[in-house]
This record gives structure tokens, C-alpha cells and sequence, in this order.
């Protein structure tokens, strides 16, 4: 993660037919520290599900926010949303976030997003 808001997981694409279909997202990924590369812990970590559309970030929710870990450990984060409301067009999907600590989440792997449409 770094200082200012970014895609953090891969996204998926979606697109939405009808402004009366519902988007059911889930999107996961493994976050840590390591001291092998100088860190001895991680903070503030502010994670949301995000939709994208033109090269802009929308958080859906209010998100989480001050994730920590300790040093030498990765943890897995999962976020879920329900998104309604939008007008038809292709929608990316997927975790998003930043941290003020960001040089110290030095021990990320990988993150998988799943979007469900429904009427």
C-alpha cells in the first residue's frame, strides 16, 4: 500500500446492464511486515472495496481503518459490499486502501476479488 489511495488487489471487471442491478463484492489479501526488510511492525492500514471507472477510485462504505501488524507476521484482510445504483457501463471492483505507514507493509502477497451481479 502506499501514501494515497490505490488499487491494492487485482480488480475484476463487471458490467452492469441495468441501474436495478446489484453488485456483491468480495475481495481478499495477505498484508505483513517483515524485519528482514527493516520494518519492525506495521499501522495504519485504511482498507475499503472500491469501484473504478475513468481512472477514478470510488470507496463503497466507510471502510476499515488503523490495521496493524506486528513484526514478522501477515494477515489476511477481507472486505465485502453490496453496490447499487449504477448506471450501465463497466465497473472495476476490488480492494483499495492506503496507509501513512506504508514503507513498513513490506511483506504483501497475493489478493483475489470475486463480484457478483444480481437483479
Amino acid at each position: 500500500p502506499g501514501s494515497s489511495p490505490a488499487m491494492l488487489s487485482d480488480p475484476v471487471s463487471v458490467t452492469v446492464t441495468s441501474a436495478t442491478q446489484k453488485i456483491l463484492v468480495t475481495s481478499s489479501k495477505a498484508f505483513g511486515t517483515s524485519s528482514a526488510f527493516g520494518a519492525s511492525g506495521a499501522q495504519d492500514l485504511n482498507l475499503y472495496v472500491c469501484h473504478e471507472t475513468g481512472g477514478t477510485l470510488i470507496p463503497i462504505g466507510g471502510g476499515v481503518m488503523g490495521l496493524r501488524a506486528a513484526a514478522d507476521s501477515r494477515h489476511l484482510f477481507t472486505l465485502s459490499a453490496t453496490i447499487t445504483g449504477l448506471a450501465p457501463g463497466t465497473y472495476r471492483f476490488g480492494l483499495c486502501g492506503y496507509s501513512s505507514d506504508a514503507g513498513s507493509w513490506n511483506s504483501n502477497e497475493y489478493g483475489y476479488t470475486t463480484a457478483f451481479v444480481t437483479q
